[in-house]
């Protein structure tokens, strides 16, 4: 995967910061495997996170989302 586009997200305090999205190229079985053990140790390591009573920020839907413990969730931004 290559840097393809850069969006812009707002933050509540006005700050614009950059958001790189990647072009998915054609997997190959070596780059499905890689993909699919990266999905799972992000979805592990936010599991953990969580657990050990941390937020954690995710982008959804154009918003950046922060998830706290409790699993309630907080709009920090937006995509520009």
């Amino acid at each position: 995967m290559s840097p393809t586009k850069v969006t812009k997200v707002t933050l509540p305090d006005g700050s614009i910061v950059p958001v790189i999205h990647a072009k998915a190229a054609k997997m190959t079985p070596e780059s499905e495997r890689l993909r699919k053990s990266a999905e799972k140790a992000g979805a592990n390591a936010a599991a953990k996170a969580l657990a050990k009573g941390l937020s954690i920020t995710i982008m959804k839907d154009g918003k950046l989302i922060r998830i706290n413990p409790d699993k309630s969730e907080e709009v920090i931004g937006v995509q520009a």
